[in-house]
């Protein structure tokens, strides 16, 4: 599908991601989702129209199953604009430094931390930019990343590396115009991230701010990911001109 925008996207199954799947794909975008799960709305656009759509099964916790370069190249072939989003991400353990779940930490750091870094390694190294394309690289982070959140410490660490990485990648091609990488800050999203964390408020864990997430739920004071989605894509996606 020549002339087509190709977006990359993990974790479009439910909240953010999914609210992001569908701007895009109403707007004709072709598309390769990554995650664990899919909807049956997304199972639909798939064999509805497997050029435009296409559900990568893999497990962000697990390096192997990764795409690799050649995959990207393949996805994003004659299109003038690629769209990389790294949306996926996990929130547990959230617990005190000392009480932290050893396995927990280690698939959040491979999912919130190394999956996006490989990712972006290999659609890079795909070859994407070509005279006359554009590359937009999207990492939501959180306010985590700035700011020390009790029960937080591996989340934020995860974010804040996160961070450092895009921030790298963006000096790396500081000169070139056709290039944009954006740490986006998407705010309090009423998300299933959101309810994990009540879940966590409810329990005998170390969380001082629960009643701060939980108040914001309940005051109705969390942004709707469809809103946040529209957001995004106008504040960091509407306009990039590839230029020659």
């Amino acid at each position: 599908m020549a002339g087509v925008r190709s977006v990359i996207i993990t974790g479009v199954s439910r909240g953010l991601g999914a609210a992001l799947f569908d701007e895009f794909h109403a707007a004709g975008d072709r598309i390769l989702a990554l995650g664990r799960r899919f909807s049956e709305a997304q199972h639909a656009a798939e064999r509805g129209n497997p050029q435009r759509v296409r559900l990568r099964p893999v497990e962000l916790a697990q390096p192997g199953s990764l795409p690799q370069a050649a995959e990207f190249a393949s996805f994003v072939h004659d299109a003038p604009e690629v769209v990389l989003i790294h949306n996926a991400a996990v929130i547990a353990p959230v617990a005190a430094i000392g009480a932290l779940n050893p396995d927990e930490l280690q698939t959040a750091i491979a999912v919130n931390l190394t999956a996006p870094m490989l990712l972006t390694n290999a659609v890079v190294g795909a070859g994407v930019l070509r005279p006359g394309t554009a590359l937009t690289v999207l990492f939501i982070s959180s306010g985590a990343a700035h700011r020390a959140i009790g029960g937080w410490s591996v989340y934020g660490a995860t974010k804040r590396g996160g961070e450092s990485f895009f921030e790298a990648l963006a000096a790396q091609y500081a000169e070139d115009p056709r290039v944009r990488v954006v740490n986006v800050n998407p705010g309090v999203v009423d998300t299933d991230m959101q309810a994990q964390l009540r879940d966590f408020a409810a329990r005998d864990v170390y969380f001082p701010e629960r009643d701060r997430f939980v108040g914001l739920h309940q005051r109705g004071e969390l942004a709707a990911a469809a809103h946040v989605a529209r957001e995004i894509i106008a504040n960091h996606l509407s306009g990039h001109l590839t230029r020659q």
